[in-house]
């Protein structure tokens, strides 16, 4: 029998893997917009990951016990929510990237001008500071040149490679808790 822990760490991994079996067939035929999604849906998975390799081991229970309970994270003993807000802002303390990848993908997740990609740059929904964020991390990490510009014709072939970067540290996570 599998603990709750064990549990949980199941269900992220058995979500990544699906999550990767989508990139892999959707990178090949360009659909970027549905990249970033994926993207933005495995750096959920990471940035809970994060938020609760730092919590102790009653509230790390807590927060897996309401998952596998389908419930809405709160904090021990009370009803205030954990908000993505909040862990998003906790993850990116550690990894800066977090942020801006987060409100990107949530552009293309909801109903937005960003699905207009081919026409209008989504990057230039970000402020100036979060563009040149990305950039640097996506030239550190992965090697875009600096001189390109942030749009997505140009960020688009490095896609799978952020996927990887993002699952990997993913797994990195899930060994920790």
């Amino acid at each position: 029998m599998m603990t709750p822990t064990e549990q949980f760490c199941r269900l992220l991994r058995n979500r990544s893997a699906e999550h990767k079996a989508a990139a892999q067939l959707l990178f090949p035929q360009r659909l970027y917009g549905q990249m970033i999604s994926i993207l933005r849906q495995e750096l959920d998975s990471m940035i809970r990951a994060i938020f609760l390799v730092s919590q102790s081991p009653h509230n790390r229970q807590h927060y897996i016990n309401q998952t596998l309970n389908n419930e809405k994270w709160t904090l021990p003993g009370t009803r205030a929510q954990i908000t993505d807000r909040h862990m998003v802002d906790f993850a990116n303390t550690l990894h800066g990237w977090s942020c801006s990848v987060y409100k990107l993908g949530c552009g293309f997740i909801h109903l937005s001008v960003m699905a207009d990609y081919d026409y209008n740059n989504p990057f230039l929904n970000l402020p100036l500071n979060e563009q040149q964020e990305i950039k640097q991390h996506l030239h550190d990490y992965h090697g875009f040149p600096l001189s390109n510009n942030l749009n997505v014709a140009t960020v688009g072939p490095y896609l799978l490679m952020v996927f990887e970067k993002i699952s990997n540290n993913l797994e990195y996570e899930i060994q920790h808790l």
